[in-house]
């Protein structure tokens, strides 16, 4: 019950912030100068967006980023033909404004020469969308992990029921068999031993079929869940907004 309070307070906190996945732009330091960035906010920990930014860049180039150790993923002399003809650094940066912690993707193409809109319009443009589809990529991962961990716990309790199921099914057979045989049986310390067995199996019986409707509460909990993170994995496929026609943060 514990990890499924956990998985939907953190489904509740992600809905609080008003699932806003707005790309917006921004200007912040990067490798000591300030460049251009698109920038979004971070809704898990940063440890998860540079696995997923990992991935992302293997799927998209054949090779991972990596973590320079100073708050960046960097790739490096890498071709993003949907963005640029040029090759170039991509860096996701990670910062804090305003008390949110944030990344920024960048682009550099040259000793101090970064993607901006003012020299490279064009190329900043499709820099956002690029930067869209990472984050697309990345909550995919978010709300499929959850997903993944409540359909294992699903067959977890699942199993659970059929197990429990049978070892009642079992009890109630032996507990039939000691009264056939307390039928005959004339041995008082033969009896005792079965009564007591009987009364056991009673009790252990009661006790199974008492937890059995609270795992199959905790399934039908756990299968709403997923059907609420499968709303919100349909939401950051399909709804990435502009600046201008999204609520701001």
């Amino acid at each position: 019950m514990k990890t499924i309070c956990t998985l939907l307070s953190i489904l509740v906190a992600f809905s609080t912030q008003g699932q806003n996945l707005t790309v917006t732009h921004n200007k912040i330091p990067v490798s000591d100068v300030t460049v251009d960035v698109w920038s979004a906010n971070l809704n898990d920990d940063i440890s998860f967006y540079e696995e997923t930014f990992e991935e992302f860049t293997k799927q998209e180039f054949g090779k991972k980023s990596s973590n320079d150790g100073k708050h960046e993923e960097v790739l490096e002399k890498v071709s993003i033909p949907q963005v640029t003809d040029k090759r170039g650094d991509l860096r996701l940066t990670f910062y804090s404004e305003d008390g949110r912690d944030k990344i920024g993707l960048s682009l550099l193409l040259g000793y101090d020469v970064w993607i901006n809109p003012e020299d490279y319009p064009q190329e900043m443009e499709r820099l956002k969308q690029f930067t869209r589809d990472y984050l697309r990529f990345h909550y995919v991962h978010y709300y499929n992990q959850f997903i993944d961990e409540d359909m294992k716990l699903i067959k977890d309790y699942q199993r659970s029921v059929e197990k429990s199921e049978k070892t009642i099914g079992s009890m109630r057979a032996q507990t039939t068999r000691n009264e056939e045989k307390l039928q005959t049986e004339t041995n008082a310390t033969r009896r005792k031993k079965l009564e007591e067995k009987s009364d056991q199996n009673t009790q252990d019986i009661e006790r199974l079929e008492a937890e059995i409707p609270e795992m199959q509460k905790k399934v039908e909990s756990l299968n709403e869940h997923i059907l609420q993170l499968k709303e919100k994995l349909k939401f950051v496929e399909e709804q990435y907004y502009d600046d201008e026609d999204s609520a701001q943060n």
